[in-house]
């Protein structure tokens, strides 16, 4: 049977687990096609001195890793579980899955992000959680499992990415997931925290990083696009040209951006049948945040 204790023994120390969900979310997001659609994110600020890794299916399961002063929590969420509040009769967490999380760690699993409407309860069947200062994940101890069920809290099948964190596994994930080859290489060169260059990304997915893909994430994202258009002098809602130009050979020019000092960023063309590439390309500090949309369980 797996249960929060078996993933409790197998997950690795707080700052190995979050340099591993940061690659996760790097992953999934170069890999998506669309990066709102990605399962995997992670926020920088998260909450005040909080930041926060995110699984979610789309199909109603769901974990966080809240990183904080107090600690690490792990929270997860298997709607089909028995251990659901939704499906006990007074809708509350069941018995023994967080009476003992520390009052120093009890907020982030009381955020409203957790709380449905009308539940009253935090949205969770698996919990475990590592104090500052700790040396061990630590869970529920007097946790009674519902009988009939290989995975009674969801644990095993919520966090398999957090227990068997081989690069072999990411890229078979991935893999199914997205239906299409995902470079193991380049799978192991992410996890081990070198940064994703432009070739790599290309191998992930050749469409990810396109001209116009970076354009619709800008804009996609208003903190992005207002860092851009103040510190970045790259402002998408100034696109009329001061002054017209005119490429040799009557190449078309498209305004896409302008720059603090006047100027314009603009598509041109570089082939009639290759269409518009710009002249320069806005690379975001950051990746963005995302949203999830429905997945089949697998």
């Amino acid at each position: 049977m797996d249960t929060v204790h078996t993933t409790a023994a197998l997950l690795p120390a707080p700052a190995e687990l979050r340099a591993y969900l940061r690659a996760l979310a790097v992953l999934d997001q170069a890999i998506c096609r669309d990066p709102r659609f990605s399962r995997f994110s992670f926020s920088t600020t998260w909450g005040p001195g909080t930041e926060a890794a995110v699984m979610d299916n789309g199909s109603g399961d769901d974990f966080s890793v809240l990183f904080a002063q107090a600690g690490v929590l792990v929270r997860g969420f298997d709607h089909e579980s028995e251990m659901s509040p939704y499906g006990t009769d007074d809708e509350q967490v069941w018995p023994g899955v967080v009476d003992e999380v520390p009052a120093a760690l009890r907020p982030l699993l009381e955020d409203p992000a957790f709380v449905d409407e009308g539940l009253g309860a935090p949205r969770v069947t698996a919990c475990l959680w590592w104090e500052t200062g700790g040396s061990t994940w630590r869970t529920g101890s007097g946790i009674e499992f519902p009988s009939g069920s290989p995975d009674p809290d969801g644990s095993g099948y919520l966090f398999r990415l957090l227990t068997d964190r081989s690069p072999e596994a990411v890229q078979a994930h991935f893999e199914e997931d997205y239906g299409r080859p995902i470079p193991l290489d380049t799978v192991r060169h992410v996890l081990a925290g070198h940064p994703l260059i432009l070739e790599a990304a290309r191998g992930l997915n050749p469409a990810a990083l396109s001209d116009e893909a970076l354009l619709r994430r800008i804009a996609a994202d208003p903190k992005v696009e207002k860092y851009l258009a103040c510190d970045g002098e790259f402002d998408l809602m100034r696109t009329d040209p001061i002054e017209s130009i005119a490429l040799p050979a009557g190449l078309p020019v498209e305004p896409v951006a302008g720059c603090n000092a006047g100027g314009t960023t603009t598509y041109a063309a570089r082939s009639a049948p290759t269409g518009p590439a710009p002249s320069s390309t806005p690379t975001p500090r950051d990746r963005l945040p995302s949203s999830r949309s429905p997945s089949p369980r697998l």
